[in-house]
Order: C-alpha cells, then structure tokens, then sequence
C-alpha cells in the first residue's frame, strides 16, 4: 500500500540568526529549508502541529506545500528533523522537492508479520539484523512498509533480502544476499560464580584445608 498524500501549510522565512529562530520557536513554529528538484534552496517556516500531523504519516510520507506561492503544490519529503536533546521537540527540518515523473530512492521499513515456529515451539530468538530496505520507485508509488513473515522459521533459519516480495515498480537497491533476519538458540548464561562461593552452600571438602594441611607439612625454616 502506497502511503497517503499529506498537506502542510507553509510561509516564506524572513531573516537569519539564532535570535530569527528562538522567536519562531516560542511561537509553535518550525523553521525548515525546501531544496531538491526545480527548486533553488528556500527558507520556510512551519507550524509545529501541522508538522507533527506529517510525521506521523510515516518516515517516507508524501507532502504537498501550501500558503507560499513561490512554492505552492510542491510535492516534498521530510528529509531531515532535528530534534532539541532534552525535550525532543522538532527544532528544523529538511524538505526536498521531488519530481513526480522521476525514480527515487529510499529507504523503506520492513514490517515483522507472525511468530516464527522456532520460537514458539522450540524456545529460539529472532534477531532482526535489517530494519529498512533501499529501493527505487516511483514517488505515488512509495510503499508504506514491507512486510517480513517469519511464522515459518525454525532455528537456524534465515530470511535475506533476496526473499522480500516487492511491490510492482519498486526495484531493490539494497544487496540480495543480505540477511534481514533469522532465529537462534537462547544464548546460555554464564554461571555467576563456583558453587562454594554462593550464598548458602556448603564448602567443598578439603577445599579449603588443603593450604593449611601443605603448610604443616613444609619444613620450618631455620
């Protein structure tokens, strides 16, 4: 399934400067760039809840500009988000037009489906090594996910890249031999400590008087 199209409202940016950014940002909103395709860099800003309503369409959601002429009905994806480290809050982001009639590429996330059989009957792990998948495609054609089922793996199996079904038009990117996930033996712990040194065992006969049974034997010294 091919991810839904959004709308973000957007305006031009005027001016430059930390001081230009703080004021936006005490306001809800977002200062972005626009760049890509037929588009010489643009600064734009964003409001804060329109810009979260388009990330939670998905990391590869499809967007159309508004409220700007210089821009307007651009086609963009979100490119790049920075977020403050304390609050997590979008502090800019990246938009990067695309031409609707042109291939690109992107990284898609795979989707786990079912519970393999090597752990639901033999107590194995699954261990996913991959979590995204690179592909060109069309930019309506952008699928949304692509799902992995694992319900048939035992232990010691695997599923590599060259498995995945794609969607139609959609051309892997990534290398086939890859190996996207498989499921293993629980790996054992190591045992804590030697039985004598646990908490309420008992101690080994002779263990420890040994030593002390050498020494009365060894020859005093003069």
């Amino acid at each position: 399934m091919a991810i839904e199209r959004l709308e973000l409202e957007v305006s031009l940016r005027d001016g430059r400067g930390k001081s230009v950014t703080r004021k936006l940002r005490a306001q809800g909103k977002v200062p972005a760039v626009v760049y890509g395709s037929g588009i010489e860099p643009t600064p734009i800003v964003v409001e804060s809840l329109g810009l979260a309503k388009v990330l939670r369409g998905g990391v590869n959601a499809l967007v159309d500009l508004k409220g700007a002429k210089a821009i307007e009905g651009k086609p963009v994806l979100v490119k790049e988000v920075q977020r403050d480290p304390l609050s997590r809050k979008v502090v800019h982001c990246d938009l990067y037009a695309v031409n609707l009639k042109a291939r690109i590429d992107v990284e898609v996330p795979l989707h786990f489906v079912g519970i393999p059989r090597g752990v639901a009957l033999d107590g194995g792990v699954l261990e996913p090594l991959l979590r995204t998948l690179e592909v060109s495609t069309m930019p309506l054609s952008i699928p949304e996910s692509i799902e992995v089922d694992v319900s048939n793996l035992g232990i010691g199996d695997a599923i590599h890249v060259r498995d995945l079904l794609l969607p139609p038009d959609v051309i892997l990117k990534t290398d086939p031999d890859v190996t996207v996930t498989h499921v293993v033996t629980p790996r054992l712990e190591e045992v804590a400590a030697p039985v004598a040194a646990v908490e309420g065992a008992e101690a080994v006969p002779g263990a420890e008087a040994a030593p002390a049974a050498d020494a009365a034997k060894a020859p005093k010294a003069d």
